[in-house]
């Protein structure tokens, strides 16, 4: 075994990359305790990432849309052909269970070929109607530009994999921001679509170490050279990625946190409502839940801080509280009684813990739902259809989900937010949309004669 520890590098304008003087900052160990390295970008090395990213777009803008069809198709493929590599890295970097790793897999490579099947509709432009026999409009779709991509660590490869894969599809180029959680992850997807044929520069790859963070992002947002920012992330974050872009008049297509209800009507079938919502129902005893792992102390330490702070202003715990299962993991709980108050009232956990509350009419669940600064997704769990869309009608989020999970995402969905959870939609058509800018060339084809005569001359 190499006792040299691997360092990730920077990925700029198709090569290894690191600032100067180069800092770097550990990552996740192996089993065997070794822990490796990530290169650290500073100012000057985004700039160059931005750079190259201009410079590239000035030919990926012009490559047919056919062709980057099959370079999404080709990069699915060698993504399949990754997956051991891939769902090693997974757990690795990220402690998700192996299950997970998985499917992050199987829905990116879905949602790849699904974007890489639009692509050609989406770029079609169109002959508007307007007035005056000898006027010619022309709308043509042509990419943003260069972006910047902030993607997380929780469901590493489809949050990112959707984002490269829309921003290139439309034709521009990209300053990937890894997660300093898992760069291992987000560089191999970066080299998958290098490997399919994504030419140098087009996809550009740097992760910084945390106190650096808010520098390079700003110098990031502020060069010239980027057009749109995709940031996918927390709605604390999000709010200073969306006040950095503002004060630069950048758009930004934003995917943030939720506190997404599942409403348990009185005629739904209980047992597959208790089964997808885990709720503290007789079928469902806490020691039945299967126990995973927080990325890292720091995460589960917060997630159990808002347990404490939840217990010590009044909620009750059905099952489970604020104690730990092991080094990286909370124990499963269920709480009644939470109140404005208490931190976990709208903030996400990210934790093994849900609030369980009791009304009397859909109103009141339709109220209590909508109680949130977020608007993600929700669920309804009932047998009568037509009492679910009058539901669904009210609620304020962008997904409903009838009698499943409260997350379900499919390839063909306009999958985006409302309120405090974001702004935008991702995937198929609605994605590249995102990365497209409408521009209008009229013709006055009253001058066409004069012109050729003169020409003529």
């Amino acid at each position: 075994m190499d006792s040299k520890p691997s360092v990730v590098p920077l990925w700029i304008d198709g090569r290894s990359a690191a600032a100067r003087p180069a800092v770097t900052f550990p990552i996740s160990p192996d089993e065997q305790g070794n822990t490796a390295f990530a290169q650290s970008a500073d100012v000057d090395a985004a700039k160059l990432a931005a750079a190259a990213a201009k410079r590239a777009f000035e030919q990926w803008r012009l490559s047919s849309p056919t062709s980057r069809r099959d370079i999404l198709l080709r990069a699915a493929g060698l993504l399949d052909s990754r997956r051991a590599e891939l769902v090693a890295l997974q757990v690795l970097e990220t402690n998700c269970a192996e299950a997970w790793a998985q499917f992050n897999i199987d829905n990116s490579i879905n949602n790849m070929r699904e974007i890489a099947a639009r692509i050609t509709s989406a770029c079609t432009g169109s002959i508007p109607a307007i007035g005056g026999e000898k006027n010619l409009g022309l709308v043509f779709k042509e990419p943003v530009g260069p972006v910047l991509l902030i993607a997380p660590w929780n469901a590493s490869v489809i949050l990112a994999s959707r984002g490269l894969s829309s921003i290139l599809g439309a034709g521009c180029t990209v300053v990937f921001k890894t997660s300093e959680i898992c760069p291992r992850v987000h560089h191999l997807l970066v080299n998958v679509f290098i490997e399919a044929g994504v030419p140098a520069g087009a996809i550009n790859a740097i992760q910084v170490r945390r106190e650096d963070a808010p520098e390079v992002t700003e110098a990031l947002i502020a060069h010239s050279a980027i057009r749109k920012v995709e940031f996918i992330g927390s709605a604390a974050v999000g709010r200073i990625i969306g006040a950095m872009a503002g004060k630069h008049l950048k758009p930004v297509l934003m995917e943030l946190g939720g506190k997404c209800a599942s409403i348990i009507l009185d005629d739904c079938e209980l047992e597959d409502a208790a089964e997808k919502c885990l709720l503290g129902v007789a079928e469902t005893g806490a020691a039945q839940w299967p126990t995973g792992k927080g990325v890292n102390r720091e995460v589960v330490q917060k997630s159990c801080d808002k347990l404490l702070d939840a217990g010590e202003k009044g909620a009750q715990f059905l099952t489970g509280g604020p104690n730990y299962a092991s080094e990286l993991s909370l124990r499963p709980t269920i709480l009644m009684e939470t109140t404005k108050e208490m931190k976990l009232w709208d903030e996400e956990t990210f934790g093994p813990s849900v609030s369980l509350f009791v009304v009397d009419t859909d109103c009141e669940a339709i109220e209590l739902a909508n109680d949130s600064s977020y608007g993600l997704n929700a669920a309804i769990h009932t047998n009568n259809m037509q009492r679910a869309i009058d539901i669904a009608r009210k609620l304020e989020v962008a997904q409903v989900h009838v009698n499943a999970l409260t997350e379900h995402d499919d390839p063909t969905y306009p999958l985006g937010a409302v309120k405090g959870s974001g702004w935008g939609r991702n995937n198929a058509s609605y994605g590249l949309e995102e990365f497209l800018v409408p521009k209008v060339v009229s013709l006055n084809m009253s001058r066409q004669k004069l012109a050729f005569e003169i020409g003529g001359k």
